[in-house]
């Protein structure tokens, strides 16, 4: 007697499960030979053949969609296929349906949410993002992408909501810390702001991200006028800048403390604005972003699905 259905199903899974996509998607078909009207095998079989760049694997998740109408993870499944060949407007169809199916889907509104913002429907898609992160744990893609989505609309209150939420759910991601020390600064919540710098310090042991955290803390003491504390940090920061931006802090400050450069002569360049400050620092902060998403892709992506 041979390999039945059941069998061809478990050894699908089975190389699923490990990863072995091109061995999942011949399992399937093997299965497929002797019940091609089979739902579970049909949908391995699609899912697999996304992985390794089957061009069938389209034909049959929508089989398994014909066969199952009513199988929420067939559309689901479905959707990203589309999703992978560049067929948005399909891949909502099947989203939609998903969630129709199965209204905690989080992931297919998730989708959604992203296929409405990449159709320019900004609102619907935020709309649905935010659905999706009640639905899911607070470090989830939707969650994260929502704070982006809130900055983006100039809703800095909303964004740093839910980048809080995010920095609790994941407390040992620098990124998220990042978010909420950048947000409590642009909504004028000093306090918090320099403490999620600090909390940067504690979390940032990468060799020659040192001072990013520093100028984050500087900025918030300028912006709180205070010029001693400024210069403090500005001191520690001097001997592990990597972009030189000491000397032009140090210079911003002598002018607001009225303190003489040493050697300073009538014919000194003039000391910086608090404007091209301010600039000087979002920049850092910018470079210290652009490196701590760097290094979470060298470590394998995001922290969350």
């Amino acid at each position: 007697m041979g390999p039945t259905v059941d069998d061809a199903r478990d050894r699908a899974r089975g190389f699923w499960d490990a990863a072995d996509f091109d061995a999942s998607l011949n399992a399937a078909l093997e299965g497929l030979d002797s019940a091609p009207d089979d739902v579970e095998l049909l949908v391995l079989a699609g899912r697999a053949g996304v992985e390794v760049d089957a061009d069938d694997a389209v034909e049959h998740l929508r089989r398994a969609t014909e066969l199952a109408p009513d199988n929420a993870g067939a559309w689901h499944h479905l959707g990203e296929a589309l999703a992978a060949e560049g067929a948005t407007e399909e891949a909502e169809t099947a989203f939609r349906r998903a969630v129709e199916l199965d209204p905690d889907d989080q992931l297919a509104i998730t989708h959604l949410g992203h296929t409405a913002l990449a159709a320019g429907r900004r609102d619907e898609g935020v709309g649905y993002l935010a659905r999706a992160a009640d639905i899911a744990h607070a470090a989830s893609s939707a969650s994260i992408s929502l704070v982006d989505m809130y900055r983006s609309m100039g809703q800095y209150e909303d964004a740093l909501t839910q980048a809080r939420r995010v920095a609790e759910a994941t407390p040992e991601d620098t990124i998220a810390w990042l978010d909420v020390a950048e947000l409590s600064l642009q909504t004028g919540q000093l306090d918090e702001a320099r403490a999620a710098f600090e909390r940067l310090r504690e979390l940032d042991e990468i060799p020659g991200h040192e001072a990013y955290p520093l100028h984050g803390m500087i900025q918030v003491e300028v912006a709180r006028e205070r010029w001693e504390p400024a210069g403090d940090l500005v001191d520690q920061a001097a001997a592990i800048d990597p972009l030189g931006l000491s000397i032009v802090l140090a210079a911003f400050l002598r002018e607001q403390t009225g303190e003489p450069a040493e050697g300073d002569t009538d014919e000194s360049a003039p000391a910086p604005t608090r404007d091209e400050v301010d600039a000087v620092l979002a920049g850092s902060l910018g470079d210290y972003r652009r490196m701590l998403a760097d290094d979470r892709l060298l470590r394998g992506g995001d922290l969350v699905g």
